[in-house]
């Protein structure tokens, strides 16, 4: 896992830890609870761009009772854009979007890890969300595969 580190002005990672249940496509009632859970962690945001051709790794670890692990429709490519649609841009989506970094479209993610976990209970379910950042120029993000 990444060290919490400020360059430039800027975080790095941004941690964020949402809970309630994880929605999959355009629930706002979760991507409500995203952008608070960002404004919680961090009051400032949302943030200014980075450089230009930054890139961005997202780790998602997805927190889910047993009930819900056991369905066979949870498939985590399905939780995973509702997040990133929220924390970052996306063109085809007019409402909650950046907000951690309004200014990034989330083509700037180059790394994508998702998990998913089982909690207990229903209180204990949602995401927590490691945003790093990497300076342009850098090749590849394969190095952080073990992290």
């Amino acid at each position: 896992m990444t060290t919490h580190q400020v360059r430039d002005g800027y975080p790095n990672p941004w941690r964020i830890h949402v809970r309630g249940h994880p929605a999959r496509r355009e629930s706002i009632a979760w991507r409500e609870a995203l952008r608070d859970a960002v404004l919680h962690a961090y009051p400032q945001a949302p943030f200014p761009p980075p450089p230009a051709q930054t890139k961005f790794s997202v780790e998602v670890i997805f927190r889910m009772t047993q009930k819900d692990l056991a369905r066979p429709a949870f498939d985590l490519d399905n939780f995973a854009k509702p997040i990133l649609d929220t924390l970052f841009t996306s063109l085809n989506v007019t409402r909650l979007t950046g907000v951690l970094l309004p200014a990034v479209n989330d083509t700037w993610v180059f790394r994508l890890h998702l998990e998913k976990i089982q909690v207990e209970t229903p209180d204990e379910q949602g995401a927590d969300i490691t945003v790093a950042w990497h300076e342009a120029g850098t090749p590849d993000l394969t190095h952080l595969a073990g992290d």
